[in-house]
C-alpha cells in the first residue's frame, strides 16, 4: 500500500513539474514570447530532386493555436504569405555550406525568427511557428505630414 501511495505521489509531482500536461509543446524559444517547432527530414535527396529542398509548415496563434491567415514569411530577399489555413510551402536551392533562416510577421503579433538551419541534402524541412499577440500599445501617427509634425521633425534634425 505504501508503494502505491509513493507511486501516485511521484506521478503527481512529475505532472506538476512538467507543466501540467504531457501534450505541452516544446517550442524553440525566441526573444518575443513565441517560438517554433522544427522537423528536419532524415530522408536524403534523390538525383531527381537534388537541386531543391522543400520548406513548409504552419503559422499559429500561440494561445488559441488557431492558424494565422495573413502572416508574412521572409527568407532572405523573398517574401511568402500564408494561406487561409495558415499554411506555407516553397522550395529553395540545395547548396552545400548554405544555412537558412526564416522570419515571420503578422499584424498585431510579435515576430518570430528561427536560428540558422542546415538544410543541405535534406528532402524536406517543416517549421511550425507560434506567434504571441503583441500587447504593446499601438501608436497612431495620424499627424504625419502636418505642419506640427514637420516643425518637430526639423527641430529634431537640427539637434547637435
Amino acid at each position: 500500500m505504501k508503494i502505491n501511495k509513493f507511486i501516485v505521489l511521484m506521478f503527481s509531482c512529475f505532472f506538476f513539474i512538467s507543466g501540467g500536461s504531457f501534450a505541452q509543446k516544446k517550442l524553440i524559444p525566441n526573444n518575443n514570447k513565441g517560438g517554433y517547432n522544427l522537423v528536419v527530414s532524415e530522408e536524403k535527396l534523390k538525383n531527381d530532386d537534388a537541386h531543391y529542398v522543400t520548406i513548409r509548415g504552419h503559422v499559429y496563434d500561440l494561445k488559441t493555436e488557431k492558424p494565422l491567415s495573413v502572416a508574412k514569411l521572409i527568407v532572405g530577399c523573398f517574401e511568402f504569405m500564408t494561406t487561409d489555413q495558415g499554411e506555407y510551402s516553397f522550395k529553395t536551392r540545395n547548396q552545400e555550406d548554405e544555412f537558412f533562416y526564416v522570419e515571420v510577421f503578422a499584424f498585431l503579433y510579435r515576430p518570430v525568427e528561427t536560428n540558422y538551419i542546415n538544410i543541405y541534402n535534406k528532402k524536406e524541412v517543416i517549421i511550425d511557428f507560434y506567434l504571441a499577440e503583441d500587447d504593446r500599445p499601438f501608436l497612431e501617427c495620424s499627424a504625419i505630414g502636418g505642419e506640427t509634425h514637420k516643425r518637430k521633425q526639423e527641430e529634431l534634425n537640427n539637434l547637435k
